[in-house]
């Protein structure tokens, strides 16, 4: 339930993690540390830390004094670059104008899983489960309404389905 107050009033659920309220009532206890119950999280407050939850939450941290989210590292972005995925995208390339662009469902579905192994977010890896032929639906319904609207559907639509299969076919290893 989004909006409910803590039982000190000292955070509020925001739908994920137990926030500072803002409306916080100005007296603090100065005593001895009190818990608050968050589900199968706990928040623990002492007098040093009044704003700064410490427990680590599974992908957005709590925002505390600094505004930092984010418990771990995230290795997304880099995971599309190195020597290997240069060379890759290379040889995907050489195959696709060898065969006139008709193996793209297999270069791309080969590409992905190599970038899926590579991606690490807060030490877990990602699997990529797709398949040529899954990918050959999307990938024909692009190709051939974009050259029916001069491209104009790829720029607009095309590229948010393809994006949308793959996205639904990355799962945690």
């Amino acid at each position: 339930m989004t909006g409910q107050i803590s039982e000190d009033g000292n955070y509020m659920w925001d739908g994920a993690n137990w926030i500072p309220n803002p409306n916080a009532p100005a007296a603090q206890n100065s005593g001895a540390a009190q818990g608050i119950d968050a589900g199968a999280q706990s928040v623990v407050e002492s007098p040093a830390m009044a704003t700064t939850p410490t427990t680590q939450q599974t992908m957005v941290q709590a925002e505390g004094s600094a505004g930092v989210y984010g418990t771990g590292t995230w290795k997304i972005q880099m995971a599309d670059s190195g020597l290997g995925m240069f060379f890759l995208r290379i040889g995907c390339l050489l195959v696709n104008v060898c065969t006139l662009f008709l193996a793209v469902p297999f270069t791309s579905v080969m590409y992905y899983n190599a970038w899926a192994s590579k991606v690490d977010i807060d030490a877990r890896s990602l699997k990529f489960t797709g398949n040529a032929g899954g990918f050959l639906i999307t990938w024909v319904k692009t190709l051939l309404l974009s050259t029916i609207t001069f491209g104009i559907y790829y720029i607009l639509i095309g590229r948010k389905n393809v994006m949308r299969w793959v996205d639904s076919n990355l799962t945690w290893a």
